[in-house]
């Protein structure tokens, strides 16, 4: 049985952690925050990174902050330090293509451990039951190795190109999905306002030319959006760093394009 260690247990962590300790995997896990437990004997609950690096040979790495990462990898009782030789470690943590490729020549030329980007994606179906996508970057060999082990907690596994593109698809993805959300909630707010039901309105277009994800799973979140109420502030926290990373990336291959900096007048709404 292959032995893997999980760092970050908030909402996707977890939910990878209940797909992999449900399909027989022995899961060493830490999270100096969240409390999550699952009742499995091969479930482990580790007090520090080094703990459960120790313990594994696989490394995914979930944690929400990028300003975590430092500390989590590189700390004296961190994963680098603690990890067997030649470990690998998934970074499922959004950042940009440049970070990524920053932090695995670090991780390679300093501790000979192998870092690949596994940037995560929703599909339609639960991620505790294995509907995920991974847009993985990656070295071929890389790749090789690291898809048995992805395939456990992923259905849709993506070898994008060399390590960061993984996250440049993902924010790809991002931009799109915000740009939709964006154009949807202008839209239902206009229709709204010039005197069609909102819920046949919805239904319309979401089964129509203008649909979009956006659309089919509008929730009571876009619902506050548009009626002024906005959202969390976590919500916004965290588009406003994907939105960013995504115009950072784009700018770093020239100019950023009208429909990214249009999309950024969804932190307002929010």
């Amino acid at each position: 049985m292959v032995d893997i260690a999980l760092y970050g247990l908030g909402e996707m962590g977890a939910d990878i952690a209940r797909c992999l300790v449900g399909g027989g995997t022995r899961l060493h896990a830490y999270d100096p925050v969240a409390g999550v437990e699952l009742d499995a004997p091969h479930f482990h609950r580790h007090t520090t990174a080094g703990e459960a690096a120790r313990a594994a040979s696989a490394h995914l790495v979930v944690v929400k902050r990028p300003e975590d990462l430092e500390t989590l990898l590189f700390g004296p009782d961190g994963v680098c330090a603690a990890a067997s030789p030649d470990s690998l470690i998934v970074l499922h943590t959004t950042l940009t293509p440049d970070a990524v490729r920053e932090l695995r020549g670090r991780v390679r030329d300093g501790h000979g451990h192998t870092l690949i980007d596994a940037a995560l994606s929703r599909r339609g179906g639960a991620v505790r039951d294995g509907s995920l996508s991974l847009f993985v970057g990656a070295d071929e060999a890389e790749f090789i190795r690291a898809r048995p082990i992805l395939e456990r907690y992923a259905d849709n596994v993506v070898h994008a190109g060399a390590g960061g593109a993984g996250m440049t698809v993902k924010l790809c993805n991002n931009w799109l999905l915000y740009s939709n959300r964006h154009a949807a909630l202008q839209a239902i707010r206009t229709g709204r306002e010039l005197g069609v039901d909102p819920e046949v309105l919805r239904g319309a277009l979401a089964s129509s030319t203008g649909a979009s994800w956006a659309l089919a799973h509008y929730s009571e979140l876009d619902e506050a959006i548009v009626t002024g109420r906005g959202a969390p502030p976590v919500v916004r926290d965290r588009t406003e760093s994907e939105l960013g990373m995504a115009r950072e990336m784009a700018a770093s291959s020239g100019e950023v394009p009208t429909s990214l900096r249009e999309t950024f007048a969804l932190l307002d709404a929010m």
